[in-house]
This record gives C-alpha cells, sequence and structure tokens, in this order.
C-alpha cells in the first residue's frame, strides 16, 4: 500500500557555475558545498537535477519516482501531460557576476528537434540586489533580427547598444517568456519558477573566459531563431500574459490562516524573509525562510500563515 502523499520538502540540487557565489548562505542559511554555487534547485524533476524527498514516509525517493506512482494525486487535473513528467522547476540564482546574454525556446522548438520535452518560460522574483544592480530585459524597442546579428558579429559594445538594462529593487517581479533576451547582473539573487526545461542558448559571455583560459559556447544560430524581435516584447503586461499560460507566481505578504485551495493542482510554496506555517489533514509543517516544499494536489485545502513573504507557483 503507497503511503498518503503530505507536503513535501526536498533536499537542495545545488550547482556550481562559472559567475556563482557564497551569499546563499547568508540570504537563506544554507550549508553550501565547496565552489561558486551559481543555483540551487530546490523543486526539480529534470535530468540535469532531480529533486529527493528529504523527510517522512517517502523520504528517500525522487520527484520523478513520485510523479509516476501517485499520477494525479499529485500533479491534480491541471499537472496531468503527455510527458507524465513534472512539470515545473523552482530554484534559486545568485549572479556574483554578470550571468551570460541569453535566450529560451518555445516548446514547439525543442520538441521539434527532440531535446525536451517543453520550452524555457521562467519568471524572476528579485530576493537581493546590491545597490545599482541591473538585469537585461529584453532588446531595445525597434532592434531587427539583421541589427542584432550584426551587432553578435562586432561583438562588445554593438551588442550592448542593443540591450535593455533594468535596475532592479527586492520584491519585484519580472516574466521571461520564451524567446525574451535577459541576463542577470553581477550582485543579484532570483527565486525563479520555469518550465521544466534546462535549454539555454548564449549570444553574448562578457568575453569571459573558463577555468581552462576557453570561452564558453555561444549558440546564436538558434538565439536568432528563437528570440522575439515585435515591439511588443517589451510590454510587461505581454510578457506576464505569455508566462501565465504555463504558470502562475502570487507573492503573499504576511499571509495570515489563508485557505489554499488544491483540488486542480499542485502548488510550490516558498517562504522569505521568515517561517511559515503550514496547516493540513489536523497536522502542520514549518517552512525555514529560504525553504520550499511542494503541496500534493490529493490534500485538497491547506492552511497558510507566515512572517514574511510566500511564493506561491502554481499552474494556471
Amino acid at each position: 500500500m503507497k503511503p498518503k502523499l503530505y507536503p513535501l520538502t526536498f533536499e537542495p540540487i545545488y550547482k556550481d557555475k562559472i559567475w556563482g557565489g557564497r551569499i546563499l548562505e547568508e540570504l537563506l542559511g544554507r550549508e553550501l558545498p565547496p565552489g561558486a554555487i551559481g543555483e540551487s534547485w530546490d523543486v526539480a524533476a529534470h535530468p540535469h537535477g532531480m529533486s529527493v524527498v528529504e523527510r517522512g514516509p517517502l523520504a528517500g525517493q525522487t520527484l520523478e519516482e513520485l510523479v509516476k506512482i501517485y499520477g494525479a494525486e499529485l500533479l491534480g487535473c491541471k499537472g496531468v501531460n503527455d510527458q507524465e513528467a513534472f512539470p515545473l522547476l523552482l530554484k534559486f540564482i545568485d549572479a556574483k557576476q554578470d550571468l551570460s546574454v541569453q535566450v529560451h525556446p518555445a516548446d514547439d522548438y525543442v520538441r521539434n528537434l527532440g531535446q525536451e520535452a517543453w520550452g524555457k518560460t521562467e519568471m524572476w522574483y528579485i530576493v537581493h540586489s546590491e545597490p545599482g544592480s541591473w538585469i537585461i530585459w529584453g532588446l531595445r524597442p525597434g532592434v531587427t533580427k539583421e541589427e542584432f546579428a550584426t551587432a553578435i558579429k562586432k561583438g562588445g559594445e554593438a551588442i550592448l547598444a542593443c540591450l535593455n538594462k533594468v535596475q532592479v529593487q527586492p520584491g519585484e517581479l519580472y516574466p521571461i517568456s520564451s524567446g525574451l533576451v535577459h541576463a542577470l547582473g553581477a550582485g543579484v539573487v532570483v527565486a525563479e519558477i520555469q518550465q521544466n526545461s534546462d535549454t539555454t542558448y548564449r549570444v553574448y559571455d562578457w568575453e569571459r573566459l573558463d577555468d581552462q583560459g576557453k570561452p564558453r559556447d555561444l549558440h546564436v544560430e538558434q538565439a536568432l531563431d528563437v528570440i522575439d524581435f515585435s515591439l511588443q516584447a517589451l510590454d510587461m503586461s505581454y510578457q506576464f500574459g505569455r508566462c501565465e499560460e504555463h504558470f502562475k507566481l502570487n507573492v503573499l505578504h504576511q499571509p495570515s490562516k489563508v485557505v489554499l485551495e488544491l483540488g486542480d493542482g499542485f502548488q510550490i510554496l516558498t517562504a522569505l524573509q521568515g517561517a511559515a506555517q503550514i496547516t493540513y489533514d489536523g497536522q502542520f509543517l514549518t517552512l525555514l525562510s529560504g525553504q520550499s516544499c511542494l503541496l500534493p494536489a490529493s490534500l485538497g485545502r491547506c492552511e497558510l500563515s507566515a512572517q514574511g513573504v510566500v511564493l506561491q507557483s502554481t499552474l494556471p
């Protein structure tokens, strides 16, 4: 007999990145492995990172295994899909250095290539930013495919002249639909909810060299294929609309006994700036600040209270 589902927390999956740092130790109270930790995958079921349950009767099982065992009990009717896979991925990103200027493809593009089940649309919640920190959020209005291709060949200042740079503050949300050129600047930490994909096309990497003294690979041809050069690309409401075709991210400020309805689909909760308490089936789970959990659809209804901010990620 399979155990009854309950709120699931997972062991973080840490990614050493050339641009990463150590600030997640301070911001999230984490014990990090050695290295420049650029990402923490906290809810993931991808070949490049697979979440493992850390507590309760299901401890030691992977999220991929649970999807196969429980199906709609875990995912809900909204989450069941042709790929029979978990559709979202939640991570933290620490940009100690500037990330590459990049773009992600849409579903049809990667499926036609036989690469992944989904393309990559994502959304950033700014957790921390150093004074003057910025992100790249799209191309400047009017930049054409031909102009950007020429700028990429020239490199450096020509590319930078095409980019839309935005200063950011903690608490802000930035939707990043497939096709939108983007990058995190140094000193920014985000919580990111995204489709379950790890396909990235780099167009510029700041002339950076890896630990072997070589530049990292670029993917210019693919990037030019998928970039959204339309005038609406920098319309915030358009970007939110594109993202909400795949998921929704709600920011709950100090929720007090907020009822969460789970019948149609799972939810991912992420506590920030303080602990959160989830009450379910007469029991409760405390999430520490910086910790995430997956609420299975079969729980039906939970109650949430928190001292700070809770990010609530759901399917549309």
